[in-house]
């Protein structure tokens, strides 16, 4: 997660019109957390050494996602999933090439594809996550030492791994839904939140008309059992999240605030209604800790069966939730 404009951010939603929601025959959906486990052993490898964006490690984690979904059932939007985009200044202008080691390139990428429902006209929701890190310090900086690898496994493979799960689990079901899903795996958000950015351009350009954005971010530490949905500054997040069934362990924290820590505040500003989920324990962000071994994955696959209902209930929806700022959003 980009901490330079504050941690947390935001998200909401609003009342739907939706004769499927709380009615639907279609069992619950069932996250295989061996398999969302599998994919953030890979992305937080010695072998990507941190997914730096423009170091070319991040490429290599790209060409991996476009294959993983693939196989989840999706296709490209474009003619290919992975989008290249240039990275211009961001890395100089947010002081990441002072602190963090290695060689630059020029350009990074995000991974785009979406599941279609036969509504080509309908606007569309787009679910993501970012999947770059930090790759490594040049010095020591608080808690990570100079030269070692920060893994970033809650932050974000975790939220990559529960994206590509829930359109996993969800394209079998692509003929029923209202509108199309995109599904986007954003590069340089640790830069800037750059990656991001640029697709939200990409797609106004293209005429391709979001009408949510839900971004899912560090999913894998969650303290006593709450999933945050951060919420309320760009619409109503309250009616939908409390139709969601979920187990009685299970905490959904609807909140109001709203910050620009990451990848929503790109469709935000552009008043397009987001919904931000999120677990409540950072004590890993940004440090050498940040391992696979200290994720708690049974925590993690409630979040993403929870989740993953409350998209459906969007993509079943007959009319998506209005723009409803309660304040000037940053």
């Amino acid at each position: 997660m980009n901490v330079k404009n504050g941690f947390c951010a935001v998200v909401c939603f609003a009342a739907l019109s939706c004769a499927a929601c709380g009615r639907s025959n279609r069992a619950p959906v069932a996250c295989d957390a061996a398999r969302m486990y599998r994919m953030i052993e890979a992305l937080a490898s010695d072998s990507l050494e941190g997914r730096r964006a423009a170091s070319g490690n991040d490429m290599r984690a790209a060409r991996y996602l476009a294959e993983e979904l693939r196989e989840a059932g999706c296709e490209p939007l474009w003619e290919e999933m992975a989008v290249p985009f240039e990275m211009g200044d961001a890395a100089e202008r947010n002081g990441m090439r002072d602190i963090l080691d290695g060689e630059w390139n020029d350009s990074s990428c995000n991974v785009v594809a979406v599941i279609r429902s036969g509504r080509p006209d309908a606007e569309k929701i787009l679910l993501g996550a970012h999947y770059d890190h930090m790759g490594r310090f040049k010095r020591d900086k608080g808690a990570a030492e100079a030269g070692v690898v920060l893994y970033g496994a809650n932050d974000n493979a975790s939220g990559v791994a529960a994206v590509a799960e829930i359109a996993r689990l969800l394209a079998p079901y692509a003929a029923e839904f209202k509108r199309d899903l995109i599904v986007a795996l954003f590069g340089a958000e640790e830069m800037g939140i750059v990656g991001s950015r640029r697709l939200e351009r990409m797609l106004r350009d293209s005429s391709v008309v979001v009408g949510h954005m839900m971004n899912l971010e560090m999913l894998g530490r969650m303290r006593g059992d709450t999933l945050v949905l951060q919420g309320g500054a760009t619409c109503r997040s309250d009616e939908v999240a409390e139709s969601v069934p979920r187990p009685d362990s299970l905490f959904v924290h609807v909140a109001d605030e709203f910050s620009a820590g990451s990848d929503h505040i790109a469709f935000a500003r552009r008043m397009i209604p987001v919904s931000f989920f999120v677990t409540t324990d950072c004590s890993t962000l940004h440090r050498a800790t940040d391992t696979p071994e200290s994720l708690d994955m049974r925590g993690m696959e409630k979040a993403v069966n929870y989740i993953a209902e409350y998209l459906r209930r969007l993509l079943d929806a007959d009319d998506l939730p209005p723009w409803e700022p309660k304040r000037e959003l940053i």
